[in-house]
């Protein structure tokens, strides 16, 4: 059984564990940083970071149903909802009730109400939708009643909803002793064990209902409150992580060493690789690109001119990916694979977004390399990557990254052009901007309806929203033009499928999907497009679509 897709799913945590009327409830801020972090682990799920919405000690309904809103718009494989604080039952009501920090007892406007949570689960065309409470119900909260099965019974058929699956915990939120000195609520702190640890003798893929047994048990051995689980549409039965237990997991032995290194500042020289590696820089004593995949990406690489397709403008650097050159004529002989373990990891820093430390070698584009050995460069990030023929002819995978934080240490050398004012113009590079106004415009021509599923997003209050996209990048290397002749109107999905070119358009405007080859439909068109566009960004994506199509043929 296959994990669901991370880059379709989504997540909003939400926990409030500090309160102006109620006690706090600190272990709540445990268990939204640690949930956070096995959601995001690459061995466990690998769910980007940028995909999980954390809300911590929210004041306001809002700041729950905006975000939750927001993902169950965009979520197409799995959408989860957390809440951990207490939880309230108002009056003669059955409903429950998410507190904020200013919740009271008795006063149910100052909480949330479940059901608004539950409109937006029924909204999303999500595959799987999950939701897990862990909610002081009884006991803590009200005071009135022991937290006893019956009760916990109630909140789960209370908050129960079709085409779900639902995990229900209502005893008073006890804390549970962990490692580190840390401390979680009672369930909460179960699921952590259970989903950073594994279960023996199960799968290779952990089911959501397996999971939920084996933190019930422990609970029950413990003599506290039991938990209630509801599913429909065999939703118990997805698997959502991997199983760290199970013979078949490995767990690399190295740690992740990612960002600016302590005492290392940006223009730090060093005679040689060793220099690198002794300093934790950049480790690899020959390789360019330190870092896997499995891990979160890239941790550095090294440019030195080693490959003729290389380009560097500063705070912009597009960088060749590795392998396929002779070492001797360093010439490129063989196309390069994203399945390489370097290339893999660059394509990984797209999704997890993870800074790469750049360090420039004395042989690299003299404007901006050191004279002799190297030079830490500061931090980036991987924006994209194409595949285009190298200057000899081979496939070579290209990335392009840009300075990232604080460039003010080398502004003096990178800077490229004004930088304007926010409101209309919008940054979409350094020193690229795209006009507000003129994105706003085609939003309006095709009424936010995406040019190629023609699906139009609205949330609560009538308000539409869509993604626009460059054609041809404005960006180096690509360098199109802010005209509505380089632009299209398309939802998120499309949007980000399109940039990193797993659609394409033909000549006569038909859209099609590169993973397989086939027709998608015709883009919807209400205002001129620039040919010379659609055939630029056709032509940087469809070689290795077709060379891995061909090698799986």
């Amino acid at each position: 059984m296959k994990l669901p897709n991370p880059l379709t799913s989504r997540v909003v945590l939400v926990g409030t564990s500090q309160y102006n009327h109620l006690p706090p409830l600190p272990a709540v801020a445990n268990n939204l940083r640690t949930i956070g972090k096995l959601l995001s682990t690459d061995d466990l799920w690998g769910l980007p970071s940028q995909h999980c919405i954390t809300v911590h000690n929210p004041s306001h309904p809002d700041e729950i149903l905006d975000p939750l809103w927001a993902a169950a718009e965009e979520a197409r494989d799995t959408l989860i909802i957390y809440y951990a604080g207490h939880g309230q039952i108002y009056g003669n009501e059955s409903e429950l009730h998410l507190t904020l920090v200013n919740s009271e007892r008795g006063r149910d406007y100052k909480a949330v109400r479940y059901e608004y949570v539950r409109a937006a689960l029924r909204h999303s065309r999500a595959r799987c939708r999950i939701a897990i409470l862990d909610c002081c119900y009884s006991g803590r909260a009200l005071g009135t009643l022991n937290g006893s099965d019956d009760a916990t019974e109630t909140l789960a058929n209370s908050a129960d909803l079709g085409g779900t699956y639902l995990m229900a915990a209502s005893g008073e939120n006890r804390t549970a002793s962990a490692e580190g000195a840390e401390s979680y609520t009672a369930f909460t702190g179960e699921l952590i064990r259970v989903i950073r640890d594994g279960i023996p003798d199960q799968p290779e893929h952990l089911e959501l209902e397996a999971i939920f047994r084996c933190a019930r048990d422990a609970l029950r051995d413990k003599n506290l409150p039991i938990p209630q689980s509801r599913g429909s549409d065999y939703a118990g039965n997805v698997a959502l992580f991997r199983n760290r237990a199970h013979s078949s997991h490995q767990v690399d032995t190295f740690t992740e060493n990612y960002g600016a290194i302590p005492g290392i500042s940006i223009g730090t020289l060093f005679p040689n690789r060793q220099a690198l590696h002794d300093a934790g820089v950049h480790r690899p004593l020959q390789a360019g690109i330190c870092g896997t995949a499995r891990r979160g990406g890239a941790e550095s690489i090294v440019v030195s001119g080693g490959y003729k397709d290389d380009e560097d403008y500063g705070e912009v650097i597009i960088y060749t990916g590795h392998g396929g050159r002779d070492p001797d004529s360093r010439t490129q002989v063989r196309d390069q694979s994203p399945e390489d373990p370097g290339n893999a990891a660059l394509i990984k820093s797209i999704t997890t977004q993870l800074p790469v430390r750049v360090i420039r070698g004395s042989r690299g584009d003299s404007r901006f390399s050191p004279e002799a050995g190297f030079s830490y460069d500061g931090l980036f990030l991987v924006k994209e990557y194409w595949l285009k023929p190298s200057h000899d002819g081979p496939i070579v995978l290209q990335f392009r990254l840009e300075q990232f934080g604080d460039r003010d240490e080398q502004r003096h050398r990178y800077r490229r052009g004004r930088e304007l004012a926010s409101g209309r113009w919008e940054q979409v590079a350094p020193g690229i901007y795209s006009d507000r106004h003129l994105a706003n415009d085609l939003k309006q021509l095709y009424s936010y309806a995406c040019q190629i599923c023609e699906t139009v997003l609205e949330i609560p209050g009538g308000i539409r929203f869509a993604s626009v996209a460059h054609i041809r990048g404005l960006e180096l290397p690509h360098s199109g033009p802010d005209t509505l002749s380089n632009m299209l109107c398309l939802c998120p999905n499309h949007q980000a499928l399109f940039k990193f070119g797993s659609i394409t358009i033909e000549d006569d405007l038909r859209v099609i999907d590169q993973t397989d080859g086939e027709e998608i439909g015709v883009l919807l068109v209400r205002h001129d497009i620039d040919l010379e566009h659609i055939r630029y960004h056709r032509e940087h994506h469809k070689f290795g679509h077709q060379k891995l199509r061909d090698q799986l043929s």
